[in-house]
């Protein structure tokens, strides 16, 4: 199941269902009070209405407000019993953590719904408010991904926040090394070594003096890496040894309560083996650390006790199997892109999940970079604050906004095209569905009306290579977008860059079929007299709606947006 805030644009896609939608539980006196009530709330873009999907259709319509749930509708199609819908409130509730859940009625129940509350977990108060406390045994499972690793450290910095306790962990690889820096409850320490760490701390090969951050410099890194790994069976992981025991605090791991559980690989018969890390002999914790994070050939295998061991995500990358066989009740898995196998693993029902991936690419796995391991802890902090707290939109961006400032943004924004152009955006239901299908073929994420200047505003700052690391408003971005040209590098700006990314922005910046190009093209081709930009726009808006409106928002910018 999965849920969205729903928003006044989108009130047509479910007019079918909610027309013959119908309550449970008697939150107003009739049917029909209930579902015009809902309507207002969505069409007053409260941010208090949501829908919950069973697969891709509506299964449930409600309302929360202030926590608490004062309407509930349910399409008189599905088939629901009592505890499939107690179940799916579970589930909402537990996806942000909270506390408790509140069903509140105008009026006292009947004897038989107080029963049917009291067998779901809930106390009833004054016969008419249920309330059930959620209890939380929640698993954080940590994937494997060298140097893009530091996203988990901002993961955490936002759970720490948010004080969701976590009672089980499950790493592989980095993860298993995050894992155990999440353990010794030292948060600052566990920043410092991410924001100051290098390769040099954690694989030992012959140094080269032209510098990572050209493609030159990286390509004659990766060529030394190579060249050492294939000389020696695999680089010397001594250095990462050195940091392991510099770290991590032999008399804090003793008192350890936190269960954790870290995933190897055992050579030659490349047999997963997991490790439950409470239990090992104190003599070896450290060995089984390294051997997780060990990714043979590009570094040497662990020896331990006469075995030798490499990499965990060999086997099980992702480890969210282990956090299930050890009783989590909901889920974070951190999946920060790492190489590896991920096993399928079918997610129990009454088991709620959470999965944190970031849209951005995250650099190198194997060569490390503090500038570029700060820029990740933040990402990781953000997007993790916008996944549980609600507080924040966007998707490649985060945006201290709420659905109303974007409005009237937004509303800024057509009215300048309408003004300019004399051309209206949104002039149909055929339209802006056309337009938001597009947008989101671009954007990967929702589209909506209402968001719509703020995806505008995201592809722009993405094409200007603008940081995600920071929270931002519209007006922040805007005053960036307005000083595009005088962009910084790069490499300045996000640190040490993969090869894939270089390629990447080779591709952005010179290929004739990649976005930045087309949008320069079309850029020249509106260069004309008003009257034959007007003609071309209105043509080209019907044909290729997400790049003309990428360029008459930068317009808009440029001309000045008023504070």
């Amino acid at each position: 199941m999965r849920s969205e805030q729903m928003v006044a644009s989108e009130w047509p896609n479910f007019t079918e269902q909610l027309a013959k939608s119908v309550q449970l539980l008697p939150f107003y006196d009739a049917h029909t009070l209930a579902r015009q009530v809902f309507r207002k709330k969505v069409r007053d873009n409260s941010g208090t209405a949501y829908v919950i999907y069973q697969g891709k259709s509506p299964y449930l319509f409600m309302v929360v407000e202030a926590g608490e749930i004062t309407n509930l509708l349910i399409p008189e199609t599905i088939q629901l019993s009592w505890s499939s819908l107690f179940l799916a409130i579970d589930r909402f509730f537990r996806q942000t953590f909270q506390a408790e859940i509140t069903v509140r009625f105008p009026r006292a129940l009947t004897l038989h719904l107080q029963e049917v509350f009291l067998k779901h977990g809930y106390l009833m108060e004054n016969n008419r408010v249920a309330v059930k406390e959620l209890m939380y045994h929640t698993g954080l499972v940590l994937g494997g991904g060298g140097a893009r690793g530091a996203y988990q450290v901002g993961v955490w910095q936002a759970l720490k926040e948010l004080m969701i306790p976590i009672k089980i962990i499950t790493g592989t690889s980095v993860g298993a090394l995050n894992g155990a820096l999440i353990l010794q409850n030292d948060f600052e320490a566990a920043k410092n070594m991410w924001e100051t760490i290098d390769t040099q701390q954690i694989l030992s090969f012959p140094t080269v003096v032209t510098p990572s951050d050209t493609f030159g410099g990286l390509m004659s890194q990766i060529g030394s890496f190579t060249f050492s790994a294939i000389q020696s069976n695999g680089v010397s992981t001594k250095p990462l040894q050195k940091l392991i025991r510099d770290t991590f605090s032999q008399e804090k791991m003793k008192q350890v309560t936190t269960d954790f559980y870290l995933v190897t690989t055992e050579l030659p018969n490349m047999q997963e083996k997991d490790i439950h890390f409470n239990a090992c002999q104190m003599n070896q914790w450290q060995s089984w650390l390294l051997a997780s994070a060990s990714f043979f050939p590009a570094m040497a295998a662990t020896k331990i006790a006469d075995k030798y061991y490499v990499d965990g995500g060999y086997r099980n990358n992702i480890p969210v199997d282990i956090a299930l066989q050890n009783g989590a009740t909901e889920c974070i898995i951190v999946d920060v892109k790492g190489p590896g196998i991920t096993k399928p693993v079918k997610i129990p029902q009454t088991v709620s999940r959470l999965t944190l991936q970031t849209p951005w690419s995250m650099g190198a796995v194997l060569l490390f970079d503090g500038a570029r391991s700060t820029k990740n802890i933040q990402l990781g902090y953000l997007e993790t604050l916008k996944a549980i707290s609600g507080k924040y939109l966007g998707f490649w961006y985060t945006f201290d906004e709420t659905i109303s400032s974007l409005t009237v943004f937004q509303q800024a924004f057509f009215s300048f095209v309408d003004d300019t152009y004399k051309i209206k955006l949104w002039d149909s239901i055929s339209q802006q569905n056309k337009i938001c299908k597009k947008l989101r073929k671009v954007y990967k994420d929702r589209v909506y009306t209402e968001n719509v200047g703020l995806v505008l505003l995201e592809l722009l700052a993405k094409g200007q290579e603008i940081s995600a690391s920071k929270l931002y408003t519209i007006q922040e971005i805007v005053e960036l977008l307005q000083q595009s040209e005088m962009k910084t590098d790069f490499a300045d700006s996000v640190g040490m860059i993969s090869v894939q990314e270089w390629l990447m922005k080779y591709y952005e910046d010179y290929f004739l079929l990649s976005d930045k190009q087309q949008l320069s093209l079309m850029s020249n081709l509106l260069n004309v007299d008003e009257k034959e930009k007007i003609q071309r726009l209105v043509f080209l808006l019907d044909k290729l709606p997400v790049q003309v409106l990428q360029i008459l928002m930068k317009e808009f910018i440029q001309q000045g947006v008023d504070q």
